[in-house]
């Protein structure tokens, strides 16, 4: 049942509730058939439940969509001949989301605009001795006529270069991810795996010397205990190098939580901190996510904006929120202290401000 209700019933998830918000204009559409005759009501029924078919099949990206439109301009003609006005609107603000390219879809637009032309020249025929609010009505419904596709196609463009980049950002992460474990990989193939040989290698000629030269073993096996703590130091760089994150990285995995949270991430010069020493970033990466748990945890925020800026002495990074700010003893708090160990452990300073939200300003200085 769910499945026939998302596919044949439902509109497409990915506008939201834009075209359900549209279904409020039938409510003066049904109102006119109180005082019809009931063949007529059946009629007009029918052609309203073949209407919305058609246009709920027409926000769908195939090759048929365009026929539905269609089909929702022809019954909207054979309303106006009925005595019936206000269907168009619903096709007006369709046409914006067909899949056409830009000189087919004004092609289209062009022949919407000679049916909807058709529609107000009947309409202004049969109210032309009616009141001044009815024919600021009508003004009305032909300026919605006009513009309505065209800004639906503005957001519907919109809507597709969001869908674009949340597609980019998730390519990107995949890749991030592999980088990684490609490099984990070269690390223990190139380290420790010549490492793990060499040490087979001595201990098998180890086994050999107790037999045939006993004196000699002691030599290998202290050979084999200097190359073991060598490679344990490879072992510790390795896990230390796991430990390191990109800021790009961490702008990645942050802005998911924070989007979680309703909360709209800025950040200026961005590219700028993607060439500092990945130490820094790795600390700098730290900050943001200590920073970026106590927005979401206490400020009741909507907007965090990080900068990224660069001196002949200092890196610098500003983390900014628009939130109602914290006491002053949440300064000793742990995620506080833990960001200034790791600031004091490069030499850098941390400043927090409470002007319009909390503003953290974090240095630390060019080695």
């Amino acid at each position: 049942m769910k499945k026939f209700l998302e596919e044949e019933i439902l509109f497409p998830k990915r506008l939201g509730l834009i075209p359900y918000f549209w279904l409020i204009f039938l409510i003066p559409v049904l109102s006119d058939l109180i005082h019809m005759p009931h063949q007529k009501q059946l009629i007009i029924v029918l052609l309203l439940l073949v209407f919305l078919k058609a246009y709920r099949e027409g926000y769908e990206s195939n090759r048929w969509a365009i026929w539905y439109v269609v089909t929702q301009i022809i019954i909207s003609v054979a309303y106006q001949f009925m005595g019936m006005t206000g269907l168009f609107i619903f096709t007006a603000w369709q046409i914006g989301f067909l899949s056409l390219r830009r000189d087919r879809f004004y092609l289209f637009l062009a022949i919407y605009y000679a049916f909807c032309f058709f529609n107000i020249v009947s309409t202004t025929l049969w109210i032309v001795q009616g009141s001044a609010q009815d024919v600021g009505s009508l003004l009305i419904v032909l300026l919605f006529a006009i513009f309505s596709p065209l800004v639906s196609r503005s957001i519907n463009e919109s809507l597709y270069r969001n869908t674009q980049l949340n597609r980019e950002n998730k390519r990107l992460e995949a890749l991030i991810r592999k980088e990684e474990r490609e490099r984990i990989a070269r690390d223990l193939h190139d380290n420790l795996g010549q490492a793990f040989s060499i040490i087979t290698l001595k201990t098998e000629l180890a086994q050999k010397l107790l037999i045939k030269q006993p004196d000699k073993v002691a030599q290998e096996l202290t050979e084999i205990a200097q190359i073991s703590r060598n490679n344990l130091q490879l072992v510790r760089q390795i896990v230390n190098g796991l430990e390191n994150r990109s800021l790009a990285k961490a702008l990645i995995e942050e802005e998911k939580l924070l989007t979680a949270a309703s909360i709209y991430l800025s950040t200026d010069a961005e590219g700028l901190a993607e060439h500092w020493p990945l130490e820094i970033q790795t600390i700098f990466s730290a900050c943001l996510k200590e920073a970026f748990t106590n927005i979401i945890r206490h400020s009741k925020a909507q907007l965090v904006q990080c900068r990224f800026t660069q001196t002949e002495h200092f890196y610098t990074l500003s983390i900014q929120d628009n939130g109602v700010g914290f006491a002053k003893n949440a300064t000793a708090s742990h995620g506080m202290n833990s960001m200034q160990a790791r600031i004091k452990a490069k030499n850098g300073t941390l400043e927090i401000t409470h002007e319009k939200g909390t503003t953290l300003n974090f240095k630390i200085p060019v080695e």
